[in-house]
């Protein structure tokens, strides 16, 4: 392994031709699942991706123990998303139903899914004040 195998900055790493394999023993009850590393990967990448803080992520997989060189085939423990959600008091007219926002989803894939444009759709949920960070749970 050569040292431009990695990116690196803070906890932010990408792998690449690198295959790994660290598995914890198990995840506590109530977190979210276990997700296994793919190319590209960052700790930060995953966090976001699941809606969950970069420091939570860290502490929950002690087995990774420089979190900013993880690799393809390590499993993470993923944390629970943060407790409640953003909810609407109600919904803007002409619009029909409410999504809750899972693990994953953006404002641009919730856009699409529902074949509404983006800017519809911050525009109708002003409760999040910044659509580029949604949890899962919000509303």
């Amino acid at each position: 392994m050569k040292p431009t195998d990695f990116t690196s900055h803070k906890h932010v790493a990408t792998a690449r031709g690198v295959q790994g394999g660290r598995v914890p023993a198990s995840c506590p009850s109530g977190f979210q699942g276990r997700y296994t590393v793919q190319p590209g990967d960052t700790m930060f990448f995953i966090a976001q991706r699941f809606g969950v803080s970069l420091n939570s992520l860290i502490a929950a997989n002690p087995h990774i123990t420089d979190p900013s060189v993880i690799f393809p085939g390590d499993v993470l423990c993923v944390p629970g998303p943060p407790v409640g959600g953003r909810v609407p008091a109600s919904c803007p007219p002409g619009f029909q139903g409410r999504y809750t926002v899972q693990p994953g989803d953006t404002m641009f894939f919730i856009a699409q899914r529902f074949g509404v444009s983006l800017n519809s759709l911050i525009a109708a949920n002003p409760h999040i004040t910044d659509p580029s960070v949604i949890f899962p749970g919000d509303v």
